[in-house]
């Protein structure tokens, strides 16, 4: 077994088989290829190909064994994509990872789309989320505004990810008070809204702040791993429970995708990237909004997270960052009803975040 990684390398085309050659030592060895011994030759990664790919850039294949992993996920991300995110004109734009390993270093989601329509009773539609903010907000508003959602029809309520321990709503008070209030707008509603607190706990208060959204009833987290770690994302999935819906925000991870000539493509770090690490859903900024990604990667994106890879169950696109109730027909149109569609901020205008949410699911309904 091997994995194989696909990097485009932006600059003079003459140049690329040298600097593919350079790549893959540098991502295996790290070691001058004329010292390295004979007995670790089988550890090295190899070149498979390098393809002209424009005037300016080529695409080279390096193949690594499977060896070189382990069985940790925390080394195959070094592996693919360690040093070689401190070279200019280096970006990963595309990973194989065979089954087997797939399944012993992430497991990918332990929900992915089929689990997470089951545990949200919603089969054809699509998914409604929206996040509870601004941040600075006492705990009681934001339990109101919990309930309202949830009688509105919303099926996600999550923390907004600025949400922590803060003193205005600490995470102990907080947690526990908007499930409550969630529960209360589902029974009044017959509705079935789950609550997502924000997860970007630091290592030492990872088990505690679990275990109070877990005794709180939440539906699921909001993970940060562009803080917390993808490796962190990895044991939510293996150590919450069985119908917990774990939804990853692009904070911090995302600047890993901005540049066109470095980083990871958006369509792997957004999809296979992520569902390896246990994503059931992954926002996204979408095209239109506030945010700069085009038409052309938002739909990339939504691919990587569908698509096969490595066996592991699909995930739900979840654009975002500046979305109306108005585009909903436009964006179901364009992402299709297997995704999340989230929308923040304008639900609360007009202040009536009860009738907002009612007529973006009503919308979201008719598109179903």
């Amino acid at each position: 077994m091997s994995v194989r990684a696909v990097y485009a390398l932006t600059g003079d085309v003459g140049d690329a088989p040298a600097r593919a050659e350079a790549l893959a030592v540098e991502q295996s060895h790290e070691f001058p290829p004329d010292l390295a011994p004979a007995k670790a030759a089988p550890s090295r990664a190899h070149v498979v190909s390098v393809e002209e790919a424009g005037p300016d850039l080529a695409l080279a294949t390096v193949e690594f064994p499977d060896d070189l992993v382990g069985d940790e996920l925390t080394q195959l991300i070094v592996m693919v994509f360690g040093n070689c995110a401190l070279l200019p004109g280096v970006r990963l734009v595309d990973l194989d990872v065979p089954k087997a390993l797939a399944a012993a270093v992430g497991g990918g989601p332990a929900l992915g789309v089929e689990g997470v329509r089951r545990v949200l009773g919603v089969p054809t539609r699509p998914i409604l989320a929206t996040a509870l903010k601004p941040v600075g907000l006492p705990v009681e508003d934001l339990a109101a505004l919990g309930r309202a959602f949830a009688e509105g029809g919303i099926d996600l309520i999550k923390d907004d990810q600025g949400l922590g321990d803060q003193r205005w709503a600490p995470y102990a008070e907080r947690v526990p008070r908007i499930a409550e209030a969630i529960a209360e707008g589902n029974a009044a509603s017959g509705h079935a809204a789950r609550y997502l607190p924000c997860f970007d706990a630091p290592p030492e208060r990872v088990e505690e702040r679990l275990r109070i959204a877990v005794e709180s009833g939440a539906g699921g987290l909001l993970v940060v791993p562009g803080v917390g770690g993808l490796p962190l994302l990895r044991w939510l999935a293996r150590n919450t429970p069985d119908d917990f819906v774990l939804l990853a925000h692009p904070a911090l991870l995302g600047s890993l995708a901005v540049s066109p000539t470095a980083g990871i493509a958006p369509d792997v770090l957004y999809g296979p990237l992520l569902r390896l690490s246990g994503a059931d859903a992954a926002i996204f900024p979408s095209y239109g909004g506030r945010f700069s990604f085009t038409p052309e990667e938002c739909r990339a994106i939504a691919d990587g997270c569908a698509r096969p890879f490595a066996g592991l169950a699909p995930s739900l696109p979840t654009p975002g960052g500046g979305m109306s109730p108005d585009r909903v027909p436009e964006l179901v149109d364009f992402y299709g009803r297997d995704v999340v569609l989230l929308i923040g901020g304008e639900l609360h205008r007009g202040g009536d975040p009860r009738g907002a949410a009612e007529r973006f699911r009503s919308l979201a309904e008719q598109h179903a």
